[in-house]
């Protein structure tokens, strides 16, 4: 039997083999933010009835079943960790981070929440210089301290408008950043197979007890959600993954500007939240300030190491 090519496929593919990695990356990038911000509102639809370690512990479970035929094919490595005090502490910080994550989302408007948690970004900027003796220089830290300053303008500390969620959301930006400092030390010794393999063992057995004592049965509606989430976390880091590894990091920074629009436009037509001018006047000086160490870590990056595969 003979098959008659396709015209239109054959145009498809070759528009997409015509396309710029760092397009594709973009694309691909763009896509989890909208994958990320629809956990977000689920979060938001489950949060009255379901506590917050209950979300973590299914999303986990589901998430490592998904990714069970990678960890069975490393089996043989999962098995010695090398550097499991470091796994540990990794999976620890993970629960810290997103307990706080998903907890400032309920309290706080997405604008807010989002805007801070980019902070991540400045705060591992600031462990790799104490912690790994990284060089940074002054261009960089110049760059976290105007970040530091949009942080402290959106949460208000000594102000009538602080909101002690803000400083939670800021928590979890801290405990993601130490979280970041954990696997560069922890890949130096395992696979990344080995290290997300250990830490969502550690994510489990750290909530699985709390979530124990304060579980409830999820109505219909509910439990679909829950999966949703599950589902939406493992389809969001697949592209997020994805996008970092085919595109320049340099070109994808400036994208995370999207990630704030998209949070603050969900928030505004679903639930009527308006960034007020603090948020605006903060989160640009986060954003800016994180997109340029984010592309000058690149550029550095790029000189130092040739593009070679990766290998996990």
């Amino acid at each position: 039997m003979t098959v008659v090519p396709n015209p239109s496929e054959d145009g498809e593919r070759r528009l997409l083999a015509s396309l710029s990695p760092n397009l594709v990356a973009s694309l691909l990038m763009v896509l989890s933010f909208l994958v990320f911000s629809m956990m977000a509102v689920f979060m938001r639809e489950v949060g009255d009835t379901i506590h917050v370690v209950q979300v973590i512990l299914v999303r986990q479970v589901v998430a490592m079943v998904l990714m069970s035929p990678w960890f069975w094919r490393d089996r043989a490595f999962i098995r010695r960790p090398r550097g499991f005090r470091l796994h540990l502490m990794r999976g620890i910080l993970a629960v810290v981070a997103m307990s706080c994550g998903l907890t400032s989302i309920l309290h706080i408007s997405f604008a807010d929440a989002t805007a801070i948690q980019m902070s991540e970004v400045l705060i591992a900027t600031a462990l790799a210089a104490l912690v790994l003796k990284e060089h940074v220089g002054w261009r960089r830290w110049t760059a976290t301290a105007i970040g530091f300053v949009g942080v402290l303008i959106m949460t208000r500390p000594f102000g009538g408008g602080f909101d002690p969620y803000a400083l939670v959301a800021l928590a979890g930006a801290a405990a993601g950043g130490a979280g970041m400092i954990t696997v560069r030390l922890g890949s130096a010794y395992d696979r990344t197979s080995t290290v997300l393999f250990w830490q969502a063992v550690v994510v489990i057995a750290v909530v699985g007890p709390v979530a124990s004592l304060v579980w409830v049965t999820p109505t219909q509606e509910d439990a679909v959600l829950l999966i949703g989430m599950a589902l939406i976390f493992a389809a969001g880091n697949w592209l997020f993954t994805s996008a970092l590894r085919l595109g320049d990091t340099a070109a994808i920074a400036p994208l995370h500007y999207l990630r704030l629009i998209i949070m603050a436009g969900l928030g505004w037509w679903i639930y009527a939240e308006v960034p007020s001018l603090t948020t605006v006047i903060g989160a640009v000086l986060v954003l800016g300030a994180a997109s340029y160490t984010i592309g000058r870590n690149a550029r550095k990056k790029s000189l130092a190491e040739p593009d070679g595969p990766l290998s996990t």
